[in-house]
């Protein structure tokens, strides 16, 4: 009997030394709300923390990951990862200014928030383990965050965007089915006489050609936003007309090299004598790469708002996607032109590998390595 009670008393002392003396549990006080939409999954915890008892206490915060910390509407830190945070009471009075306060409000804000994870506690946590410990403190020594006008400018992008397109489908309605169905990659009415698109140098394909390279322009800074690049400047710092600079010379540059490009295919179809396939051929990839963009941007856009945390893999894997399918978009090209054009199948072949696939395989190369 005597051993048994020797071990429970051990027991008992292990777990007050990892879990420390609770004062205050504050679980049940915790008040939840969740809010659901396709664009809105977020949800947020709420509970009110005594400060002006025991000051001489600590709060120990169990938090999830991927959740914003909030101290009476006051942003305290971003939490990537499952973290456990102790800071003494005196400290966060003086953090956050709330001297005047008995109770102040503590918020948790994310995306399908793990409730079960989050625990909230208020007492003497001295026996706590070094490593949770040094975990918090940490955590406590960000420096102020300055406020990006990324988001404000990547919303009224895209809204602008909405708005050229909407314009575009009511002014040509023709050549905008012409251009954005995805069946007419496979139809190929670009190799035919029929074909909606005949000329460059027109209002319709020029003002779809903005758009586009928009559209482009938009999701290469939202690309290297999210994974940085050596040669790019941090988006962060800049400023929202700064950023909207930064857009619409990128839209430019992808205007002047769409020119280049279509003008480098006329050389190759007048060196390999095919005549007017110049336009057909400029057209049917732009489609490939219309599509893809739109479709890239959606889905960018709905994990932006929903859940930042993928974008980043996300983002990584498109970019390879798309040049898989404009690979792909390649080779597709390449067997339509065998059934439509008169020419032998290795003078063909030699024109797409001059005209595509050694600049695009150059083009990867430089890109992603």
């Amino acid at each position: 009997m005597k051993k048994v009670g020797v071990w429970i008393f051990f027991f008992l002392s292990q777990i007050f030394l990892a879990h420390g003396q609770v004062i205050e549990n504050y679980q049940q006080d915790i008040s939840i709300s969740k809010e659901k939409g396709f664009f809105n999954r977020n949800s947020s915890a709420k509970v009110n923390l005594d400060i002006i008892n025991f000051q001489n206490s600590e709060f120990l915060f169990e938090i999830p990951q991927g959740t914003t910390l909030f101290i009476d509407e006051q942003l305290w830190m971003l939490v990537e990862k499952d973290t456990s945070i102790i800071i003494g009471v005196k400290g966060l009075i003086e953090k956050f200014k709330v001297q005047d306060k008995s109770k102040i409000t503590f918020e948790v804000f994310g995306p399908d928030l793990p409730f079960d994870d989050l625990k909230v506690y208020k007492g003497f946590f001295s026996g706590v383990s070094e490593k949770t410990a040094a975990s918090g403190i940490s955590m406590l020594e960000f420096e102020k965050r300055q406020i990006s006008e990324f988001e404000d400018f990547f919303i009224i992008a895209l809204v602008i965007m909405l708005f050229l397109f909407a314009i575009f489908k009511v002014v040509f309605p023709t050549v905008f089915g012409f251009v954005v169905r995805p069946k007419t990659v496979f139809t190929a009415e670009d190799f035919s006489d029929s074909g909606s698109v005949q000329k460059f140098f027109t209002l319709d394909v020029l003002f779809y050609l903005f758009i586009i390279n928009l559209g482009i322009s938009l999701f290469a800074m939202l690309y290297f936003k999210v994974l940085g690049s050596d040669f790019m400047i941090d988006l962060s710092d800049r400023d929202i007309n700064s950023l909207f600079f930064i857009w619409l010379l990128g839209a430019i540059f992808l205007a002047l090299l769409s020119l280049f490009k279509f003008l480098f295919l006329k050389v190759m179809v007048f060196l390999f004598d095919l005549n007017k396939y110049d336009f057909a051929h400029f057209f049917y990839l732009l489609r490939i790469i219309s599509i893809s963009i739109l479709l890239m941007l959606g889905i960018s856009v709905y994990f932006y708002l929903n859940e930042r945390l993928l974008l980043e893999p996300i983002l990584f894997y498109a970019l390879r996607i798309f040049f898989w399918i404009y690979l792909m978009g390649i080779l597709l090209m390449f067997i339509i032109m065998v059934n439509r054009v008169p020419f032998k199948n290795y003078h063909l072949f030699a024109y797409i590998c001059t005209a595509e696939l050694i600049p695009f395989l150059i083009l990867v190369k430089v890109l992603i390595g």
